[in-house]
């Protein structure tokens, strides 16, 4: 049957020492075993994914991995680079999940078995095709943005030029600020 491991669940005893950690600082593979001495690894790594949400909700922050080593803690601007890597794992997840789908052989399968495993392709191929759909007006939003930095920029630039010369030009004519007051 079920035997506990302790009184306190394995993901608190990882999230107590993860709280304590501050940005930029790393936890080894190896610390974060010594903290459950009893627990087999894929029960720490269990223990440790659940406390990095706790750290994600409660926190706001999150934990990336070191190779080799073990995770650190990251700045919140790399939250988006560590977000956009998980999209793209799930993008590569959903792309499988269709092929599988889509190879079986489907003389080998009951009328039933095929119309749901058809409709199972179909919704996948459905959510790969909006992915597609939306990943373009992302794009599109993107380059636009980017594009009007660049304008703000040159916008900017093309100001502070023009106010330069006219503050030259006051002062080559003798008009100062304390004058124009």
């Amino acid at each position: 049957m079920f035997d506990v491991k302790g009184d306190r669940p394995q993901w608190a005893v990882v999230y107590e020492r993860l709280a304590t950690m501050k940005i930029g600082e790393t936890v080894k593979d190896a610390e974060l075993a010594g903290l459950l001495p009893d627990a087999p690894e894929g029960s720490v790594k269990s223990a440790f994914y659940r406390a990095v949400r706790e750290m994600e909700d409660v926190h706001h922050r999150t934990l990336d991995r070191v190779r080799l080593t073990g995770y650190r803690v990251v700045e919140a601007a790399e939250h988006e680079r560590l977000a956009r890597g998980q999209h793209k794992k799930a993008k590569r997840r959903l792309k499988s999940a269709w092929r599988k789908a889509h190879s079986a052989d489907r003389s080998r399968l009951t009328p039933d078995e095929r119309r749901r495993l058809d409709a199972m392709e179909d919704h996948l191929g459905r959510q790969q095709e909006m992915i597609r759909r939306l990943e373009g007006r992302v794009a599109t939003v993107e380059a636009d943005l980017k594009n009007a930095r660049r304008d703000q920029k040159q916008d900017t630039a093309s100001v502070s030029d023009r106010l330069d010369r006219l503050a030259e030009l006051l002062e080559k004519h003798g008009i100062t600020e304390k004058q124009a007051t």
